[in-house]
């Protein structure tokens, strides 16, 4: 089972991968994308996005069995604001 959230971007989209690339190297995670599309994979998340102008979509396709998908949707709508 996966979970979206769309929102808009507070900064310009190629940003917001530049800070991902940095943070994703920092906490182990894999991360793979450009200012359209792209994902993030580790500590037993997987996360894809999906850039369309200023609104993104994040699709939580794998997460960790014992991590509520209410806290996963909760944090990810903090992303946009």
């Amino acid at each position: 089972m996966s979970r979206s959230v769309t929102g808009q971007l507070p900064e310009p989209a190629e940003v917001i991968v530049e800070k991902l690339k940095k943070l994703a190297v920092k906490h182990d995670i894999e991360f793979a994308g450009d200012v359209v599309r792209g994902y993030a994979r580790g500590k037993g998340f997987h996360i894809e996005y999906r850039v369309e102008g200023v609104r993104c979509t994040l699709t939580v396709t794998k997460k960790p069995l014992l991590v509520p998908w209410a806290m996963v949707e909760s944090q990810l709508h903090k992303l946009f604001s």
